[in-house]
């Protein structure tokens, strides 16, 4: 979260909306008031009812004026993807959003299977986002299988070179419309969800259920960077060693 914020700086956007849980809020506005950059401006706001990423971004709408950019706060994406996302976003117009894609190979740090969503592409817009859980093979390729796929469905074989959301989005304003529509409508007892987890309605559900309606068009532009997460435990000494990598450059 520390390095979007810087990279969001340098980009060109001036203001952070950081959607949180009101138990963690004060104790990241002190960590954000010794780490972040003073000029960049940050507007907390709690997240409502509803679990998922879909009502995280509607509890921001009356923080945000215009065109935005969404970002997960537990990914870096790189100042270059952050660059292409501020750069979009000024361009857009009514019922016009961008998703900014990853080759699946720069998002994958191990072998161990991980969920993503596959961008099928027309004419350089999105028809469909499916998602995967994508495992990377010993030799190099991988694997996918649809994450509503049953048990004896086999995995089918990816390139790597497969474009995928990381949930790097841009949005016009007419996306709380149906943010909102899509969380009147929300039924949690209809989804599929563990006993620790409550049911989520998700925002990539949201985008592609407006763009299969004709509600909105969704450009796909991609990043030549790496997109770095932590999913499994196993991951966090990795990404210490890549991400020091990545930032030496910068700090030379």
């Amino acid at each position: 979260m520390d390095y979007t914020a810087r990279d969001a700086l340098e980009a060109g956007f001036s203001e952070v909306v950081l959607v949180v849980r009101e138990d963690v809020q004060d104790e990241l506005l002190e960590h954000i008031a010794s780490y972040w950059p003073r000029e960049l401006t940050v507007t907390p706001v709690i997240q409502g009812p509803i679990a998922g990423t879909a009502q995280a971004v509607a509890s921001a709408e009356d923080a945000i004026d215009g065109s935005f950019g969404v970002a997960n706060a537990d990914d870096l994406y790189g100042s270059t993807a952050l660059q292409r996302l501020a750069s979009d976003v000024q361009e857009l117009g009514p019922d016009s959003h961008v998703i900014v894609g990853y080759r699946l190979r720069d998002t994958v740090l191990t072998d161990a299977p991980v969920t993503r969503g596959i961008c099928v592409v027309a004419d350089g817009c999105l028809v469909e986002l499916q998602e995967e859980t994508v495992q990377r093979q010993p030799g190099g390729g991988f694997t996918g299988r649809s994450i509503r796929a049953s048990a004896n469905e086999p995995a089918h074989e990816l390139s790597g070179e497969e474009v995928v959301s990381m949930n790097l989005w841009g949005f016009s304003e007419g996306i709380f419309d149906d943010l909102d529509r899509a969380l009147r409508r929300f039924e949690p007892s209809a989804v599929a969800h563990t006993a620790e987890k409550p049911p989520e309605l998700l925002l990539p559900d949201v985008a592609a259920g407006t763009v299969n309606a004709g509600l909105a068009r969704m450009r796909v532009v991609e990043t030549s960077g790496r997109c770095i997460g932590i999913t499994h435990p196993d991951d966090l000494p990795l990404v210490r060693v890549i991400v020091a990598d990545l930032e030496q450059p910068r700090l030379s």
